[in-house]
């Protein structure tokens, strides 16, 4: 079976691909390898990951319907894995643009791509973003208090309506996954996680906004991809038409100041750190509710901020990773 990946050199698309390859579906991956974020350090986590980019990898920009239209046409792709998109709550208002361009045109121009060229279904990314602070804890996905903070959790959670509407009247099997605040090894430096932990070996300074009481749902690289391909394999086996949106989540949150003491434990025990406000986009807590996703996965063990934080102090002490840290946090300036 055919699939594409969208956002296949980042940090879950990556894994995804990988994983995908792996179980022997003929996955190919489509990145535009924007610079949201250093370009170099997308190239050297698919080379950790071993994947060929000759081989896996079509640069497309999704906000491109006619690049679009003409690679999906090409490859015949029976699904569509869509995890691309412009990440992150803080790009200020005049740099808002990529957000709509990236998660609602680009995600338009796969799903209009999509329908032309026969697709059976499509996987989506979305975000636990979308609830906002008005959602009683843990999250539902079946809220009715759905109140984003940021242009980002209004992308997708106008992503999911998108969905809904276009699953009744073409047919295609669409399921979006609310992910919950996803770290690891080779994560996002644009991420509180990848600053504490470069901090924490020397790299650098943290910014802490507000006094670290706010909590998040942290869930490990490894749980994230696993979840991703067992609901994709779930899907495929779906009616026509369906449509349904599942958290993806432990539902254990954490305080920023814990995760700051786990990572402190594994570094260099000391830290400079800076104080601001309190970001207004940040939401408060995030916790999921993953009732739905183990109905339909069964009961699902997720990884311990304990050990994804050891492991991921692993992969920071590499000396060729350490040196390279404070770099890959100043290219998302």
């Amino acid at each position: 079976m055919r699939v594409i990946v969208t956002g296949a050199a980042g940090f879950i698309g990556a894994h995804v691909l990988k994983k995908m390859t792996e179980l022997g579906f003929e996955a190919i991956g489509l990145d535009n390898f924007s610079s949201y974020y250093s370009v170099d350090y997308k190239h050297k986590r698919l080379e950790a990951l071993k994947i060929d980019k000759s081989k896996y990898l079509i640069d497309c920009d999704i906000s491109n319907y006619s690049k679009v239209e003409e690679t999906i046409s090409a490859l015949k792709p029976k699904y569509v894995i869509h995890l691309a998109g412009q990440a992150g709550v803080r790009l200020s208002l005049m740099e808002s643009n990529a957000y709509i361009s990236s998660n609602i045109e680009g995600f338009q121009n796969i799903i209009r791509s999509s329908i032309i060229n026969d697709v059976s279904g499509i996987l989506y990314a979305s975000s636990s973003s979308v609830y906002g602070d008005s959602s009683p804890i843990p999250f539902k996905e079946n809220s009715e208090s759905l109140r984003p903070k940021s242009i980002y959790g209004v992308t997708k959670l106008s992503n999911e309506m998108f969905a809904e509407i276009q699953s009744k009247s073409s047919g295609i099997r669409f399921r979006g996954i609310r992910l919950f605040t996803v770290y690891g090894p080779w994560g996002r430096p644009d991420m509180a996680y990848f600053r504490i932990a470069a901090a924490a070996l020397g790299q650098g300074k943290f910014t802490l906004f507000g006094d670290g009481s706010i909590q998040r749902d942290f869930t490990y690289i490894d749980d994230v991809v696993n979840g991703t391909v067992m609901l994709f394999q779930d899907l495929i086996h779906r009616e026509e038409g369906f449509n349904d949106i599942i958290n993806l989540g432990g539902g254990r949150p954490m305080t920023v100041n814990h995760l700051i003491d786990l990572i402190l434990r594994l570094g260099n025990n000391q830290m400079e750190i800076s104080k601001s406000d309190q970001n207004k986009l940040d939401s408060r807590i995030t916790m999921a509710d993953n009732s739905y996703l183990k109905s339909i996965l069964g009961e699902l063990k997720f990884t311990d901020l304990e050990m994804g934080v050891e492991n991921l102090m692993k992969w920071a002490k590499h000396k060729e990773v350490k040196l390279e840290l404070l770099n890959w946090i100043e290219s998302t300036s």
